[in-house]
């Protein structure tokens, strides 16, 4: 055995190997579309993450901002009658509620778990990279390698926080992702 033929076996341990043969148009159609639905997954989760940040810092800063005007105020000394007192107490009342609503959307772990799923989404698109780029006799048999995959793809599904319709359908669209049509 030649020095690249060891290389590929030692990629391949535990996967039989297959002549090609069974490597047919049909399987080959299904893992690259499996690639593009993983790949705007991946997207979509990372887009995800990306907009739960910015929310967690639009609402915020906004609260810290207010909660330090209602601290400095109340530290100055204001007469409750006086206009000044008005505005403390609204600049108050926005400074709970913003931090309220930032402790109960729970923007930062939102944007921890869709960051998670896009990264296991973009470990599942490599192996179906490298797969699809392997010789066919390295690849093992057509059915170990899509059960592989398609149980990967399951994991990562079940674990992942769930997308916006708008974000997948904006993902699956650019990535030529094509859904099953709807029976009614």
């Amino acid at each position: 055995m030649g020095h690249r033929e060891e290389i590929m076996s030692s990629q391949v341990k535990g996967v039989a190997r297959s002549d090609g043969h069974n490597w047919n148009v049909s399987v080959t159609e299904l893992l690259e579309n499996w690639h593009k639905r993983v790949y705007a997954a991946q997207s979509a989760h990372y887009a995800s993450a990306d907009l739960f940040r910015r929310l967690n810092y639009l609402v915020g800063v906004p609260a810290v901002v207010f909660s330090s005007v209602v601290g400095t105020a109340i530290f100055a000394g204001l007469e409750k009658d006086s206009p000044r007192a008005l505005w403390v107490a609204s600049a108050s009342i926005i400074a709970a509620v913003l931090a309220g609503l930032q402790t109960f959307l729970r923007f930062p772990e939102s944007a921890s778990e869709h960051a998670t799923a896009a990264d296991w989404y973009s470990a599942v698109r490599r192996d179906i990279e490298e797969t699809l780029h392997l010789p066919l006799e390295c690849r093992g048999t057509p059915k170990e390698c899509l059960e592989r995959i398609r149980k990967e793809m399951n994991r990562a599904a079940q674990d992942a926080p769930e997308l916006s319709v708008r974000f997948w359908k904006r993902e699956a669209r650019r990535f030529g992702v094509q859904e099953p049509l709807e029976t009614s």
